[in-house]
């Protein structure tokens, strides 16, 4: 197999010397246009804290790596330094440590002001608190890049090609020409890691370059006068910096400078003042005396900032980039290429037929073709199931269907990369349901994919016992999520499925007006979307949002925390909106919601029993309306907010009654918004009803969180008219999941998610998953797969 590794930096080099060690692989490394990159420019930095968790995992595999590889760190030319990263204390702070000291014990802690005080820095704003690490420092990362590239030079199965590349084609049958100035080659897998040039080169070749753009860096080395810090990031100012080897300090601050051309530029000398001003203010005892030189250079910048493998979509299933680093790819490097370089290389050398799977990381999409039946625009992949959607129901199916047949499943998602409501995951929200109710064990207990064998593969699980959390953090469920979607590897991302016909083959599934796959069963796992109410819809978009983008807002949002803001709705999004703001600092928040209080969830043992098979079986023996009424009767079992939110809120509330002499929060419950306008002094006013007498309440801006309505299935026309309604316009739903619908022949739907009325509480929630999945899949194959048992049961229904 042939492989090219486009780019000659830290990241491109680690990769291609990575592919080169696996066997029956051939690896050209195309280096890149002439001159100093950003890996020449880099600072080499190398720690195990990061604020993002994916960053934060790649940085701690990465610096094991290199201090049980004494060849490598002395390849590197590591040199010890410590890190102190300043920041804003926030929730989830002192897990994330947490990960990073349990991989490095002793290494690290996090001191507050007065001990940074103590250790010379000065001037911070009033909450910043300090990561310290012993075990970081930094590498030299053009003196690696260079000793990899000559082992590579010298290598019988690799070779280094002179660039820059002048073109990429893409073939029909999934391999990739690349063209430099020896010639055009042709190769299986081609991986761009050119950096900043990244984009350049895909859209100079008709490619799409998303998420992808370039930003200037800056730096300056100076001689100093006192005490040098450690390595450093203040995220307070943007300032950042280490000591150099001969007693210097390479010093740099965020250029915020956007859409550059990479290559080298003039320095800027207000920036160069800018990070001279910062460090005097925070490091005063540190005297600055001559700047030696100025480096100032580009790179690639993602979001999320994560180095990873990321298909070119829109061209072919082999194109792949590998960059996005975001000005901090050394820190990563090493555990990113070996991540990537296992996952193009593991399926593709054992061969097979098509399959599709996902990366390691939680944060990108990468799909691979293996060698053996191609898709043609005449003959599509086909599959057993495909489901659409890649959220918690059909991962479930997904995860039991593989342990019980050799048929091929594949799930399309129209997401980028794998989430579970992420605009909502805030630091500090937790779970509504058990850690045993993952997406297995209640069916399979001995699956691989059980959130206990999640725990101990990650090496988190005494880290999270000892928490002793009442509620599992909702981040660590969506984390939990994203490994099990790697290793089912069948998922397609970004593909947003248009359109859902049926043929007599099955079902022809569309992706951006395409048919792609078919398949003789369909399961529909579409999940939800926020509501958008009439009332708001004429308000300026900048200042009434859905929940969904309080987390994008909030830097707008910075300037008007003393301002009346409005959460409207009362459940659990609300309840989170309204701890999101109070914990960023807003003095004036208003929480309205339609019912007479905000009601906690019913978390008792007999409410728990509407969640056992057993009440489920038993709504299916019930005329509709009964059901319906009994199911609206016990929603407050679920519907709701959690009482240990409501807790969280009230105590914060007093905390904030003793500062301000004020609550922060005024709670306005039996308040439902019925319209709203535009003032000319630039507030908002909304008008209420209550059960007295209307009232209005006047704010600068509105969150909305009034709760979230079922996506509608692409269903063609014809698909349509087939399927039956009920005087709702739902689908009918069977007690096995399978939806009523006209002319089956042997072809199945199942509906996730939508049966609320039929099957009750458990329809839309995780409580029940692997036991819907088990019932879907007894049916699919039409014999007892898993038994569902639940006889031992004190509750006569």
């Amino acid at each position: 197999m042939r492989i090219c590794v486009i780019g000659a930096g830290i990241a491109g080099t680690l990769l291609a010397w990575r592919l080169s060690a696996y066997p029956a692989v051939s690896v050209d490394l195309v280096t890149g246009v002439p001159g100093r990159d950003a890996t020449a420019a880099s600072g080499g930095g190398v720690r195990g804290f990061e604020t993002h968790p994916e960053q934060r995992r790649l940085a701690i595999e990465s610096l094991a790596e290199l201090f049980e590889s004494p060849g490598l760190l002395d390849r590197a030319g590591y040199t010890e330094t410590g890190s102190t990263y300043l920041l804003a204390r926030q929730a989830g702070l002192e897990e994330a440590v947490a990960e990073v000291e349990h991989a490095h014990p002793g290494s690290t802690e996090i001191v507050d002001g007065s001990t940074l005080r103590g250790l010379g820095w000065h001037a911070l704003p009033d909450g910043t608190v300090g990561v310290l690490e012993k075990r970081a420092g930094f590498i030299r990362p053009d003196q690696l890049r260079a000793l990899v590239i000559d082992q590579l030079a010298r290598g019988t199965s690799s070779r280094v090609v002179t660039g820059p590349v002048l073109g990429l084609v893409p073939h029909p049958d999934g391999s990739v020409s690349c063209r430099t100035p020896g010639g055009s080659d042709r190769y299986d897998v081609v991986v761009v890691a050119a950096g900043p040039w990244t984009p350049g080169l895909l859209t100079g070749n008709a490619l799409p370059a998303d998420p992808y753009r370039t930003k200037a860096i800056q730096v300056a080395v100076y001689s100093v006068a006192g005490a040098l810090p450690t390595m450093f990031v203040d995220e307070t100012s943007d300032l950042y910096g280490r000591p150099t080897a001969d007693g210097g300090l390479l010093l740099g601050v965020d250029t915020h400078r956007w859409s550059v051309p990479p290559g080298s530029s003039a320095p800027v000398s207000d920036l160069t003042a800018r990070a001279v001003r910062i460090a005097g203010e925070r490091l005063p005892h540190l005297r600055l005396l001559q700047a030696a030189h100025t480096v100032n250079n580009a790179d690639c910048y993602a979001d999320p900032p994560v180095l990873t493998l990321w298909s070119v979509l829109g061209s072919t299933h082999r194109l792949f980039t590998f960059t996005g680093g975001s000005g901090g790819s050394v820190k990563t490097a090493l555990a990113a290429s070996r991540t990537a370089a296992s996952d193009l290389l593991g399926p593709l050398v054992t061969g097979g037929t098509t399959r599709t799977t996902t990366s390691r990381t939680e944060n990108k999409r990468m799909t691979i073709t293996e060698p053996g039946t191609r898709r043609t625009s005449d003959s599509l992949t086909r599959y057993h199931t495909i489901g659409i959607g890649a959220g918690p129901s059909n991962l479930s199916l997904a995860a039991l269907y593989k342990n019980v047949t050799t048929e091929k499943l594949a799930l399309f998602d129209s997401r980028p990369v794998a989430g579970w409501h992420t605009p909502l995951l805030y630091p500090g929200v937790r779970m509504q349901t058990g850690w045993m109710k993952d997406l297995v064990s209640l069916v399979d207990p001995r699956h691989e994919l059980t959130f206990l064998n999640y725990l101990v593969t990650s090496g988190r699980l005494y880290a999270l016992i000892n928490s002793q959390f009442d509620a599992l953090p909702r981040i660590e469920y969506e984390r939990y999520l994203a490994w099990a979607t790697e290793r089912l590897g069948v998922v397609n991302f970004s593909s947003r499925v248009d359109s859902i016909a049926i043929t007599d083959e099955g079902f022809e599934v569309s992706v951006d007006g395409e048919p792609v796959a078919v398949s003789e069963h369909l399961v529909l796992g579409l999940g939800t979307r926020p509501v958008w109410p009439e009332y708001v819809r004429d308000l300026p978009s900048a200042r009434a949002f859905i929940a969904d983008e309080l987390g994008v807002r909030m830097p707008d949002l910075e300037a008007h925390k003393a301002d009346p803001i409005a959460v409207v709705g009362g459940g659990q999004t609300g309840l989170e909106c309204v701890l999101r703001l109070l914990g960023s600092g807003f003095t004036d928040i208003r929480w309205m919601g339609r019912n007479q209080w905000f009601r906690s969830i019913d978390d008792s043992p007999m409410a728990n029993e509407l969640y056992r098979p057993s009440h489920i079986q038993f709504l299916q023996g019930l005329n509709r309306t009964k059901r319906r009424e009994m199911i609206v009767d016990s929603r407050y079992s679920g519907d709701a907010i959690t009482p240990g939110g409501l807790r969280a809120l009230y105590q914060a509330n007093y905390d904030g009654l003793l500062t301000l002499g004020r609550f922060p929060v005024t709670l306005l419950p039996g308040r439902d918004v019925t319209s709203s306008e535009l003032l000319e002094d630039g507030m908002l006013r909304l008008r209420c009803s209550t059960t007295a007498a209307p009232e209005e309440h006047d704010v600068r801006h509105v969150v909305v969180a009034a709760g979230r309505e079922h996506v509608q299935a692409p269903f063609s026309d014809d698909l349509r008219e087939r399927i039956d309604y009920d005087d709702d316009g739902e689908m009918l739903v069977e007690p096995d999941y399978s939806v009523r619908w006209k002319g089956m022949n042997g072809h199945r739907i199942y509906s996730f998610n939508a049966s609320r009325y039929s099957h009750g509480l458990t329809n839309a929630g995780l409580t029940q998953l692997p036991v819907r999945a088990a019932i879907v899949l007894n049916s699919m194959f039409d014999r007892e797969i898993y038994p569902i048992s639940d006889e031992l049961c004190a509750v006569k229904w």
